[in-house]
C-alpha cells in the first residue's frame, strides 16, 4: 500500500470529530486534532497488519467506526485527555479539609460514623482526583462512599489498579497533602494504594452526556475540566441534571478553577447557589430544594 493512504485527510478527520460531538458531547478542541488524527492513522496501520489488508483506507475505517461500537469506544478514547495528578489545585482541597467535610461531619455527628458521605468523581480520569479526596476524608476520620465514573474504559482500569508513577504528584501544587500517600510509595518511589483503597472506589462507565445513570443523593461532587469541551447548552444540561438528580440537599459540587469564565449565570440552576472562597470557586445546594 502506498504509504500516503494511511494518512487522514482533513475531511474524514472532520467527519470523525462530528462523530465523537455525536456520541460524546465533547466537542474536542484544535489542540486535540493532531492527537486524534495520529490514533486514527496508527490504528489503520494495525487493522491492516492483523487481517493482512491492503484496503483500510481512511474512508473504510470511516465505515468501520460508524457501525463497531468497539473501534468507536478506542476511537472516544483517543479524543479525551487524561493528564491529572494527586491534589490537583490545592486551595481546593484546602476548602474541603477546613470547611466542606467538616460541615457535613457537623450536620450529621451521630450518624457520620456508620452513614458514609457519598463523594462522586464524574471525570475521575486515571483515579488520583478521587483517592486525593478518598485519603484526606480518612486522615479526618470520615466515613466515605465513593464513584469514579469517567467516558474512556482506558483510565477506568487504571484507577482500579491503584498504581501510579513519580509523575502523579507535583513538586509545589498539591504538596502540602503529599504525606497522606507516603505510606503507599514503593522502593522505586511509584505509589501502589492498598486492596483497602481501591476496594472502596465504584467505578462506572459514564457518559455524561447521555445524561443518565447518575449516581443519586451525592454529598460531594467533583467534576472539574469537563465542561470546557461542551456546547453551552450541554454544560447547562449536565450541570442542572447533576444538581437536581444526584446532588444531595446541603451537597457541594467543584468544578475546576479555570472553568469559571465558562459557566455563566444562566447555566446555574436555581438550586444552586455560587460560593466564592478566595480563589475558590465553588457550588452549594440549598437545602429544599
Amino acid at each position: 500500500m502506498n504509504q500516503s493512504e494511511n494518512l487522514l485527510d482533513e475531511k474524514t478527520l472532520n467527519k470523525l470529530i462530528e462523530l465523537i460531538t455525536q456520541k460524546t458531547g465533547i466537542i474536542p478542541r484544535d489542540s486535540h486534532r493532531s492527537g486524534i488524527k495520529n490514533y486514527v492513522e496508527k490504528r489503520m496501520k494495525e487493522l491492516e497488519e492483523v487481517s493482512n489488508s491492503s484496503k483500510i483506507s481512511p474512508e473504510t475505517f470511516l465505515s468501520l467506526i460508524e457501525v463497531n461500537p468497539v473501534e468507536m469506544a478506542l476511537l472516544i478514547n483517543s479524543s479525551t485527555v487524561n493528564e491529572t495528578y494527586f491534589f490537583r489545585e490545592e486551595a481546593q482541597f484546602d476548602v474541603l479539609e477546613q470547611k466542606v467535610l467538616p460541615d457535613l461531619k457537623a450536620k450529621n455527628p451521630i450518624t457520620i460514623p456508620i452513614t458514609p458521605i457519598r463523594i462522586w468523581s464524574a471525570a475521575c480520569s486515571t483515579g488520583e482526583e478521587i483517592y486525593s479526596i478518598l485519603l484526606l476524608a480518612e486522615s479526618l476520620g470520615i466515613k466515605t462512599e465513593c464513584t469514579a465514573s469517567d467516558i474512556n474504559t482506558t483510565v477506568l482500569e487504571k484507577c482500579k489498579s491503584g498504581f501510579y508513577m513519580k509523575n502523579a504528584i507535583r513538586s509545589v501544587d498539591g504538596a502540602k497533602y503529599q504525606k497522606l500517600l507516603e505510606q503507599y510509595k514503593t522502593g522505586t518511589g511509584e505509589f501502589q494504594l492498598s486492596e483497602k483503597l481501591r476496594s472502596s472506589i465504584i467505578t462506572k462507565h459514564i457518559n455524561l452526556s447521555d445524561l443518565t445513570d447518575f449516581p443519586k443523593n451525592q454529598n460531594i461532587i467533583f467534576i472539574r475540566n469537563v465542561f470546557i469541551y461542551f456546547s453551552n447548552e450541554m454544560k447547562k444540561q449536565i450541570l442542572t441534571k447533576i444538581a437536581e438528580e444526584s446532588l444531595a440537599p446541603g451537597g457541594y459540587i467543584f468544578v475546576s478553577m479555570n472553568e469559571v469564565a465558562v459557566l455563566d449565570s444562566l447555566m446555574i440552576p436555581d438550586c444552586l447557589e455560587q460560593i466564592h472562597d478566595g480563589k475558590v470557586f465553588y457550588f452549594h445546594k440549598k437545602v429544599g430544594k
